[in-house]
């Protein structure tokens, strides 16, 4: 009988100390997400954003190691989605700042998570495409539009099942932008072509 209610007791520890990792991952998640929105926010306003940036860095950090032993937890949907955020604003800034793609290990995430987010940056990189050609700065457009296109074919590439990472609708929102962006494009460049004359 003792041994019984000492299993009780341990699993409801455990349980117990398992409900305030997962509160705590919450509020660090809510706070990743509402951080990542801010420094994309300051790109597009060409901001200064590297005191965000590091803010958020070391935010990841911190999840990552309070959370290095409770797979159950890292992987829960609200915290995996932060960690897409994250990628998404530090993808979109390596593009706006001419660099390479991150890769899902320097910025110490999953690569459910990178690639996810590495799908929304189209979103984000249309964006500031579109402010570039109000401004009827074509180069920088035609640029962007280039790395959006490259981003574009490497997230059609993968063919892996929802269960694994549920990328399909991204893809399928990825094709639909990149199209109407093209679209915005040529018709800047023709138009660009047409008050030369």
């Amino acid at each position: 009988m003792n041994g019984s209610c000492d299993a009780v007791a341990d699993a409801a520890k455990r349980l117990s100390e398992l409900e305030k990792k997962r509160n705590k991952a919450m509020e660090s998640s809510r706070i990743i997400t509402r951080r990542t929105k801010n420094m994309i926010h300051a790109i597009h306003v060409r901001e200064d954003y590297a005191g965000i940036a590091n803010d958020i860095r070391k935010d990841v950090d911190d999840l990552n190691n309070y959370l290095k032993d409770e797979p159950v937890i890292y992987y829960l949907g609200v915290v995996q989605d932060a960690l897409g955020e994250y990628a998404e604003a530090f993808i979109f800034a390596s593009v706006v700042e001419k660099k390479d793609v991150p890769s899902y290990d320097s910025l110490g995430i999953t690569p459910q998570a990178w690639l996810m987010g590495l799908a929304d940056s189209i979103g984000e990189i249309r964006r500031m495409i579109l402010t570039y050609l109000l401004d009827s700065d074509l180069d920088n457009a035609r640029y962007l539009f280039d790395r959006m296109d490259s981003i574009g074919d490497d997230v059609l590439s993968f063919d892996v099942p929802d269960a694994i990472v549920p990328v399909r609708r991204k893809q399928d929102v990825a094709r639909s932008i990149i199209e109407k962006t093209r679209s915005d494009i040529t018709n800047a460049v023709m138009l660009a072509q047409y008050d030369k004359k």
